[in-house]
């Protein structure tokens, strides 16, 4: 048989091959929107294993007298090990901090809005403006200690929605786990997953898979350096500012660019509540403070990292994070930039294919 009649048959066995990986594609979707606490749970670990294997790379590298070296379970047992116990530090270090802020803000928190609302009438009476915010000031004045009590409720339900979930606390504690296995034994796990699928398959599968390792591989370099810029940029400012608890805002103001928008809001308030149990223009400054710094950030470093790591358009970004929110709640717009990546990389690796072959 000749190679131009053999050509139709390859192409037409291509073309099943790729309905067969689009059908099984739309099958893993739904099985991610009916699992979706596993599903952002396996997210989490994947996501932590790209971020550390760099570490696990490294440590295996090491080699002692005689050529010996630390195996590739060892050495991922280690990083994973240390992850914890730097975790398990940072929390028992913030416990008590965060305690004591909560604490004193409950408690100044009458005072601050007294005079809070005693600024505001000395500027409404200085500029004339009591016939329009005298009513106002009354009105807050009467209505701002069940303010103070409502804030202190709503702040308990959050924390016991988020931690009540005795599922959801399991599967934050089997991310670690997932994640050593994923670095330890990826051979292994990638033979595992794709005994599953026919033998005609599998070279295609493991093709977009290698689209899909690159992309993840670059959204978790960009994002680092990203995350690393915010906090020492932040964190050592608000140092110097003398507000509450600067480190531990440096550390979740890097964090907080993990989570587009989302993770903007959640770091600006912890900003404000921490300066304003020593004052409001404590707390007026390092808003401004992190709200320039983002900005500066956001205009001239994340766009040239993003762009160097993964090329991916601000529209692209919006719509993901909005779907990722509107899908898993605010746990998956986390995942919806990576999310995003993969499904990008996997457009990109098989629209070519689809060109070369209409043009045969």
């Amino acid at each position: 048989m000749s190679v131009g009649e053999r050509e139709p048959g390859r192409r037409a066995s291509d073309n099943r091959t790729r309905s067969a990986i689009l059908w099984i594609g739309l099958a893993l979707a739904i099985a991610v929107w009916l699992l979706r606490d596993l599903a952002l749970t396996v997210g989490y670990s994947v996501l932590l294993a790209y971020a550390l294997l760099p570490l696990v790379n490294a440590i295996e590298r090491i080699r002692f007298k005689g050529g010996r070296s630390i195996p590739r379970h060892a050495a991922a047992a280690l990083v994973i090990l240390a992850l914890v116990g730097l975790v398990g530090w940072i929390i028992v270090l913030a416990t008590p901090r965060i305690a004591e802020e909560a604490s004193r803000l409950a408690t100044s928190a009458p005072d601050t809005v007294a005079r809070l609302l005693q600024g505001t009438r000395a500027y409404a009476a200085e500029h004339q403006l009591q016939p329009w915010l005298e009513p106002v000031i009354d009105s807050l004045s009467a209505n701002a200690a069940g303010w103070v009590q409502n804030l202190g409720g709503i702040v308990v339900a959050a924390m016991g929605r988020l931690f009540g979930s005795l599922g959801l606390i399991f599967g934050f504690l089997l991310v670690p786990l997932l994640a050593f296995y994923l670095m330890a034994d990826s051979d292994a796990v990638q033979e595992s997953a794709l005994s599953f699928l026919p033998e005609d398959m599998r070279a295609e599968v493991m093709r977009l898979g290698g689209a899909v390792d690159r992309a993840l591989r670059s959204y978790v370099r960009g994002q680092a350096v990203v995350c690393v810029v915010m906090a020492i940029s932040v964190g050592p400012s608000l140092a110097l500012m003398h507000l509450p608890g600067a480190l531990l805002l440096g550390i979740l103001v890097g964090l907080a660019e993990l989570i587009p928008y989302i993770g903007f809001g959640i770091a600006a308030a912890a900003i404000v509540l921490s300066g304003i149990s020593v004052s409001p223009s404590l707390a007026v400054l390092g808003l401004t403070l992190y709200v320039s710094v983002n900005w500066v950030v956001g205009t001239f470093i994340t766009p040239r990292v993003m762009g160097r790591y993964l090329k991916m358009h601000p529209f692209v970004v919006t719509v993901s994070v909005l779907a990722g929110a509107k899908l898993l709640g605010p746990a998956g717009a986390l995942l919806a930039l990576p999310g995003a990546a993969v499904i990008q990389a996997l457009i990109g690796e098989l629209a070519p294919t689809d060109r070369r072959a209409s043009k045969r």
